[in-house]
């Protein structure tokens, strides 16, 4: 049976003990890659369906975290939440509180040391066939959230102020966004925030995540700002141009990547090419579907939850050797929760960024 949006529904909730068996994985962690593939149904209606709604819950034995899910009818996932309580199958696998409308935020803090700036408004995006923020006539007035952007120092300070936010305590700034004219323009905005930021205490990492920054010359501006990340936004390796990431700068570089648009050999043939020129572990995403238009770049391998448990298992392969991996709290929506290659990962759900200790030998970062 499949759901409106042609992903393959498990029967019974036995199924996932097979599959625990047969891939030697957790049935929590199983559960928590089916939800973000399904979606959840709320029976209390707090959410419309087919918007997001975002809540901080607990699965099993996992860690609390949060969740940013799409809200479906009951038919088309197995999931649904009630009076505290997650279920699959009416069977209770879990708590939550906290629960809200998903809204398009221009920014927030992820955690009391993350901050996300979406500097030029999610809602004003378009292009990217596989994010929702491109329909633009998909929400309405009580999602859309985000209409004040930030350009100008006034107002960046504006919004901290306004925010009441303790920059000095901030470990790191994600600058997400795609919507600059070009790079030119991101690397000004980096200069601005940076600037900002470090007059008020901020001596934690800048990071970008997008895909606008190519040229030498600005990737040579933004490394020179110091303490900087970049996250290439590939998103898949078949429907685009693919960049290698520019570790020869002195900075650390990664990827983020949507699991379920490559096949699982496009998507593997991906990785091990660019194992070697990332120095973070990337960021990969389980596609999360709201319209019929993001549905039909699916691939016809991952309307199946195996798809996504042999990705899983492949990707730990592809970086044994690399001594990278995963952090819980840099993804909602992850392949990933309490254990990555058989070990349990640290519980950093609520962004307690950890300290880098850096040493930049012959250009690449260790």
């Amino acid at each position: 049976m499949k759901n409106k949006f042609n992903a393959k529904l498990i029967e019974t909730f036995k199924d996932y003990d097979s599959f625990s068996k047969k891939y030697n994985l957790s049935i929590g962690e199983i559960l928590q890659i089916d939800l973000n593939r399904c979606g959840v149904c709320l029976k209390n209606g707090e959410v419309k369906v087919d918007f997001r709604v975002r809540f901080k819950g607990q699965i099993l034995d996992d860690y609390e975290t949060w969740y940013a899910l799409p809200v479906r009818d009951g038919e088309d996932t197995p999931f649904s939440l009630r009076d505290g309580g997650i279920y699959c199958f009416d069977i209770k696998i879990g708590s939550y509180k906290n629960i809200c409308l998903d809204t398009c935020e221009s920014s927030y803090q992820r955690g009391p040391n993350l901050l996300n700036l979406n500097s030029r408004s999610r809602s004003s995006c378009g292009g990217c066939t596989a994010c929702v923020h491109n329909y633009h006539n998909f929400y309405d007035s009580t999602v859309l959230k985000d209409k004040k952007q930030l350009i100008t120092t006034e107002d960046i300070e504006n919004f901290y102020n306004e925010k009441n936010i303790d920059v000095s305590s901030l470990t790191q700034i994600a600058v997400v966004t795609g919507l600059f004219k070009n790079e030119e323009e991101i690397v000004e905005h980096l200069k601005r925030i940076k600037d900002v930021s470090s007059k008020r205490g901020f001596d934690g990492e800048l990071m970008y995540f997008g895909c606008q920054v190519n040229s030498d010359r600005a990737l040579s501006e933004i490394s020179n700002l110091g303490n900087t990340f970049l996250i290439y936004a590939l998103d898949n390796f078949t429907k685009r141009e693919m960049l290698l990431s520019k570790t020869k700068y002195g900075m650390d570089t990664s990827i983020s990547y949507i699991s379920g648009i490559d096949s699982l050999k496009d998507m593997s043939k991906g990785f091990a090419s660019i194992k070697d020129s990332i120095t973070r572990f990337p960021i990969i995403n389980i596609y999360q579907i709201q319209t019929p238009q993001q549905a039909k770049i699916l691939n016809d391998e991952a309307t199946d939850l195996e798809f996504y448990l042999k990705s899983r298992l492949e990707l730990e392969k592809i970086f044994e050797d690399t001594g990278l991996k995963p952090k819980r709290w840099e993804n909602y929506r992850p392949l990933w929760y309490k254990y990555y290659n058989g070990e349990e990962l640290p519980d950093n759900s609520f962004g307690q960024l950890e300290k880098v200790k850096r040493r930049v030998n012959n250009g690449r970062i260790s």
